[in-house]
């Protein structure tokens, strides 16, 4: 299995997105001052539960 790709444009974590299986997001790391890049493993609508790092929704992909 090859390795994911990060994307160019990777679309900012929000609550109330539709979030479709292999689709990535961002999210900042204050301590790190860089964003973490995501890609989605199961197909959600994000809440607060759902947010990255959860692994039942979320893979890590590395830093921008």
């Amino acid at each position: 299995m090859p390795a994911p790709v990060i994307k160019n444009a990777t679309t900012i974590w929000d609550i109330n997105v539709n979030w479709s299986l292999s689709s990535q997001c961002g999210t900042w790391d204050p301590k790190g001052r860089g964003v973490d890049v995501w890609e989605c493993i199961q197909h959600h609508y994000s809440t607060p539960s759902t947010a990255p790092p959860n692994p039942m929704y979320w893979r890590y992909l590395g830093r921008r």
